[in-house]
């Protein structure tokens, strides 16, 4: 659907296109995009194409497809889920059609039977007797996963009940396909409740159902759902809730957290934004979204894109660990966990994280300049002008360390351009999680733009 609305001087423009946050992302620069917009416009006034380097939840990619050709880009699968989406939006009837499919589907009920003994034990736990016994909560947060039972990898001695009901639903699970319960496998218990991973789990096999070219959509709405329901802290998949305090007493008010979480409708939020992806407003201006190598993007890029924007991680956090649950879902693959030594003893990351998933050169410091070296070299050998969103910390307030200086950055694009300058959007205050209590905080940073074009 294109929107459209007539100007004073008679000529027909496109409405503001209105962006919406897609997932809970770390740097989102939702708030800046009017700033962005203007410097862009301004650079390049005949509206040439962009391309959106780092996509990750797509509000740039989002903001300018209704007036420029934007190509999307990100290594992250999830990123290339959400950004199909946005820019290629599915009609109303296909949304109506699988709410319909949703509504009948046999697989809510199949899969919600197989995993009965959890879901009744966790609910027992979360609204029911059992949530008056904080150890009993905790026990549960801090053994509740399924993937870790099928694997056999247990720290402690389950509490009878629990073992009793991984026991009962391992064998329920004999009866489907191995390749079945993704959610519930590596995230039931552990980020999600049993009852909201399962219907997640009905909504995943419904759209592998589905006609291929519409399940990029379909996902984007399951995508956003998860990071809307997620039980952690900022709502990221860095790691499940800590539900004890320093001193190993259970944290008072770890069970309103749970409760307010875990008993989220899935289907009624997965509903909402089926609805709200549908009602994007897009033009159709040759987008491309493409699943590659921010190098290999590059080298590519058409004659009709005038603009790169770049906004790279830079600090040492590797954003694969924050949305690798989303990457999970999105790939549907089945991945292997990674481990860790704890104790001397090779276990499950607590995360439980995709084993060999993406580190990006970016978040290395002894990669990083020459990862920004290659990021200033190509862009510049392509004659394209260069957006690289950028945030200076504050030492003294212990702000999240860069991996490379912004006065460093500065003189390696001088190397390459002609024309280099920084302009500041204005303090900003991102997310970022706290590595001491691993709480979402505010900080505050003056965002700059660093603009580098050959003239």
């Amino acid at each position: 659907m294109v929107v459209k609305e007539k100007m004073e001087n008679g000529n027909v423009a496109l409405n503001k296109p209105e962006s919406f946050r897609t997932i809970h992302y770390l740097g989102s620069k939702l708030r800046v995009l009017e700033f962005i917009k203007k410097v862009v416009d301004e650079l390049d006034p005949d509206r040439n194409g962009i391309c959106d380097l780092f996509a990750g939840a797509g509000s740039v990619s989002q903001y300018f497809s209704l007036e420029r050709k934007v190509v999307s880009v990100d290594i992250q699968n999830y990123s290339n889920i959400i950004c199909s989406a946005l820019l290629f939006p599915e009609e109303s009837s296909l949304v109506n059609s699988f709410v319909e499919r949703m509504n009948n589907s046999k697989f809510i009920v199949e899969y919600q039977k197989a995993f009965q003994p959890l879901i009744i034990l966790e609910d027992s736990i979360i609204n029911g007797e059992l949530g008056t016994n904080l150890e009993a909560v905790c026990h549960f947060l801090e053994n509740g996963s399924l993937y870790s039972h099928l694997s056999k990898d247990r720290e402690n001695d389950i509490r009878s009940e629990l073992g009793e009901a991984f026991n009962r639903v391992e064998e329920n699970l004999k009866s489907f396909e191995g390749n079945s319960f993704i959610a519930s496998k590596y995230f039931g218990g552990i980020y999600f409740s049993y009852k909201q991973s399962v219907i997640l789990d009905a909504i995943i096999t419904e759209i592998g159902n589905t006609n291929i070219k519409h399940q990029s959509f379909l996902l984007a709405a399951l995508l956003s759902t998860a990071s809307d329901i997620v039980n952690t802290v900022g709502k990221q998949f860095a790691q499940p809730i800590r539900p004890r305090n320093k001193n190993g007493q259970p944290k008072k008010g770890i069970l309103k957290q749970l409760r307010k979480d875990r008993n989220i409708d899935v289907f009624d939020l997965y509903n909402h934004w089926l609805n709200k992806y549908s009602s994007n407003q897009f033009a159709e201006n040759g987008h491309q979204v493409l699943g590659v190598d921010f190098r290999e993007a590059l080298m590519n890029l058409s004659d009709d894109v005038r603009i790169v924007y770049a906004d790279p991680p830079y600090t040492r956090d590797h954003y694969s660990r924050f949305y690798h649950g989303l990457e999970t879902l999105s790939l549907r693959d089945f991945p292997t966990v990674s481990k860790t030594k704890i104790g001397g003893k090779e276990r499950f990351s607590r995360g439980l994280y995709r084993e060999n998933r993406e580190q990006s050169d970016f978040c290395i410091r002894s990669k990083a300049p020459k990862a920004f070296e290659e990021l200033f070299k190509l862009v510049s050998e392509k004659n394209k002008i260069l957006l690289l969103s950028y945030s200076p910390y504050d030492k003294s307030k212990g702000a999240h360390p860069r991996v490379m200086e912004i006065e460093a950055l500065e003189k390696m694009a001088r190397v390459y351009f002609d024309f280099v300058e920084i302009r500041s959007i204005g303090n900003l205050a991102h997310s970022k999680l706290n590595r001491t209590d691993l709480h979402l905080e505010a900080e505050e940073s003056a965002e700059v733009l660093i603009i580098c074009q050959n003239r």
